[in-house]
């Protein structure tokens, strides 16, 4: 149990927010929340928080109405005598944007960050971000945890295993190896290259690989449109794989993403719940409720 600790609920992340108040035996400060007829969010916390605040909100779609919402109730904490804000964001808006790939482009992480600074946010504690490296460089005291092996007790819990762990992009090698540590199996990166101009992602596996007859997991950080994870298994399909498993930290699934990872010739799709949604299956409160227990000792 952590004293002398205030916990806020925000709109977007109930399920993850009971979590943490269950984990950390703190009682969530009671915040009145109500949408205006236009789209507008109201807030009023009826009761006075603590000096140190754990603010939970996640950023995930729609990513501007719950970055407004963050940003409103981290202001109006402030104002209330919060003197630490530390927002627990389980999925990160606007990460991929970390440089300016072509001239002239806004860097919509820093932006971001600023904005959480400007609204007296410390601290922000979030899972798998697009690029960690990016937050550590940041105006906030950030916190990047990995539910990569969360996931993998789950498939091993499941009976889904894998001869073969394979994860696309530039952190895959770090995400195949940390579930090969729960799962077994031998991890493997697999390449990806995205035109800065149109967006096509290309994914390319060593030529000499086989993966005939064996069952193969696939991880990745973020599935959006599918596209990235479904080439992958085309390509694993094409190389003689068996069962794949596909599995991600944050699955928004847009324009039934879903369906295109199915047809690809994936026999399972599971996600954790930083992003609530129908494969949302696994829950990262626990690797939540330990940093924060640890970085309020």
């Amino acid at each position: 149990m952590i004293r002398e600790v205030s916990l806020v609920i925000g709109p977007s992340s109930p399920e993850i927010g009971s979590g943490l108040a269950q984990r950390l035996g703190i009682a969530p400060l009671r915040v009145e929340h109500k949408i205006f007829p236009d789209g507008e969010s109201y807030f009023r916390f009826t009761e006075r928080p603590l000096e140190t605040v754990i603010l939970v909100q996640g950023t995930h779609p729609p990513q501007d109405h719950h970055i407004q919402q963050l940003l409103l109730m981290a202001a109006g904490l402030e104002d209330a005598g919060a003197r630490r804000i530390i927002a627990v964001v389980p999925y990160l808006a606007y990460a991929r944007q970390d440089k300016a790939f072509l001239e002239g482009e806004v860097v919509s992480l820093s932006v971001l960050l600023e904005l959480m600074k400007t609204v007296g946010v410390g601290d922000l504690v979030t899972v798998n971000p697009h690029a960690p490296w990016a937050l550590s460089a940041g105006p906030l005291r950030a916190y990047s945890l990995s539910a990569a092996r969360l996931l993998a007790r789950v498939l091993v819990e499941r009976g889904w295993m894998g001869r073969y762990i394979v994860s696309p992009g530039k952190k895959g090698a770090e995400l195949a190896s940390e579930m090969a540590e729960v799962v077994g199996g031998e991890p493997i990166k697999a390449e990806t290259r995205r035109d800065p101009y149109t967006g096509e992602v290309e994914v390319t596996l060593d030529a000499e690989r086989s993966f005939s007859g064996a069952d193969v997991v696939v991880i990745d950080d973020v599935v959006s449109t599918g596209t990235t994870m479904s080439r992958l298994i085309a390509h694993l399909r094409g190389r003689g794989a068996r069962r794949i498993y596909a599995c991600c930290i944050h699955g928004l699934f847009v324009g039934g993403a879903d369906e295109k990872i199915s047809r690809a010739g994936s026999s399972h799709i599971i996600a954790t719940n930083t992003v609530p949604g129908r494969y949302s299956e696994v829950d990262v409160s626990p690797i939540l409720a330990e940093c924060i227990a640890e970085i309020t000792r």
